[in-house]
């Protein structure tokens, strides 16, 4: 009776390319196993030949959570022929003490073999990213508004007594700790999924900074929560002090990163100064070799159009972009809003500036009929035209909120499109350049 494995060498590998492929790229962080991976586990199992045609996928990302069995499982991992195909460690975390109550396990929280795991991440040879994500979502209400509510900026004696008393502090801090270790030296990407928005005692240390130093690629996101009553993560102190100090924890030492991405929330868009915003300190000076970027829940401001500049023989791809929510991309309703942002970077003459991305490129509008017969006008005479995203934030709640009337008044004047093809002219330019 024919086998499957009777296949040729080349059938074989076409399915487990097939599998692999389809329909994009694998969930493989989510809770639940998606359907393609479940199906390509079931066939590894199948045979020592597709065991040994799939390891490559299956062993590529590994979870560590923060309990005994996991740390137990992926040090095992580490001794087999196995590690060599793992290129991405995602640590997800969850501290089992009650911050209300001041109480925690730090040897439950982190036990020593997950501890090993992260203080010698140079066990796996092709380790490329480090994903640290410190899960606040299932954290019981009360203990996370304890946690967030503080209004007084901590000195660094404070900050070591709070990881000395409080469930999430202590995880954070040996988590960094561990990972910062001279042998821990591995990862060249870094990126913090989540985070407690409260400062380690570690951070502008020589040993964080050396670390920091050697990544070459860097992605901070701010993803949290309300605390219970609708009262969103910008209404919190400590969020506009981590964001605001993000320079003293990371982007001083980020000296040799080419890619940065910067993510906010939409309940909690940075880049202003306004009520319930942050301003991210990235200046001039930081991240000298910088050649791709990207920003999400971003607004901009006049310091980013300076940050820009300065890296305008450098930075060959930008972009802002929507997140996983569906939601349009967060900017200004006022200064500097889109066509003067288009055009003062345009007029920079960025000369490494290759790739451009805005989106959505659909925004919502307030449709009248009068908006209507301008589209199809415009459609029938073949001009371009699209709209840009504005928001708000609001003043109370501080939830992000859609400017419709902005996007539709932007829309129907067209200074927006007008900066935008005169950048666009800037990137067609430089890439008609005969490469260097």
């Amino acid at each position: 009776m024919p086998r499957l494995t009777d296949l040729s060498q080349e059938l074989l590998l076409q399915i487990v390319h097939f599998l692999i492929e389809s329909d994009g790229p694998c969930k493989w962080d989510n809770h639940d196993v998606p359907g393609r991976l479940q199906a390509i586990t079931g066939l590894s199992q199948t045979s020592n030949i597709f065991y040994r045609l799939l390891s490559p996928f299956l062993f590529r990302n590994i979870i560590l959570h923060n309990t005994k069995k996991f740390g137990d499982a992926v040090r095992y991992l580490a001794i087999t022929s196995q590690r060599a195909y793992v290129k991405v460690l995602y640590f997800k975390a969850v501290a089992t003490g009650s911050e209300s109550q001041h109480s925690h396990d730090i040897d439950r929280d982190f036990p020593s073999s997950v501890k090993s795991v992260l203080s010698n991440l140079a066990i796996f040879p092709n380790l490329e990213t480090l994903i640290l994500d410190f899960d606040l979502k299932n954290v019981k209400v009360d203990d996370f508004a304890d946690f967030m509510q503080s209004y007084d900026e901590e000195t660094e004696r404070q900050i070591i007594e709070a990881e000395g008393k409080q469930a999430w502090r202590a995880l954070q801090k040996q988590a960094f700790d561990a990972i910062t270790t001279k042998d821990s030296n591995r990862s060249r990407e870094l990126v913090v999924k989540t985070c407690p928005l409260k400062a380690t005692s570690l951070f502008g240390s020589d040993q964080m900074d050396q670390w920091l130093a050697q990544l070459q690629s860097f992605s901070f996101q701010v993803r949290a929560r309300d605390e219970g009553a609708g009262w969103c993560t910008n209404t919190f102190y400590c969020f506009h002090h981590y964001v605001e100090n993000l320079d003293l924890y990371f982007f001083n030492a980020l000296t040799n990163v080419t890619r940065l991405t910067i993510s906010g929330h939409e309940d909690g868009a940075v880049g202003l100064t306004e009520m319930h915003q942050a301003l991210v300190p990235l200046s001039s000076e930081h991240l000298p070799k910088l050649r791709e970027l990207e920003m999400r829940w971003y607004f901009i401001q006049e310091t980013f159009v300076d940050f820009l500049k300065a890296h305008s023989t450098t930075l060959e791809s930008w972009g802002f972009y929507a997140d996983d929510w569906d939601i349009n991309e967060p900017l200004p309703e006022d200064e500097p809003c889109w066509h003067r942002f288009f055009h003062a970077y345009a007029a920079s003459k960025p000369s490494a500036l290759r790739h451009v991305t805005v989106v959505p490129e659909t925004v919502p509008l307030e449709l009248d009929d009068e908006t209507v017969q301008l589209q199809e006008d415009w459609k029938k005479q073949g001009k371009e035209r699209r709209a840009f995203a504005y928001a708000r934030i609001d003043d109370k709640y501080g939830m992000l909120i859609e400017d419709e009337d902005e996007n539709t008044r932007a829309l129907r004047r067209g200074h927006d499109m007008e900066g935008w093809k005169e950048l666009l002219a800037v990137v067609r330019a430089n890439k008609e350049k005969p490469a260097a």
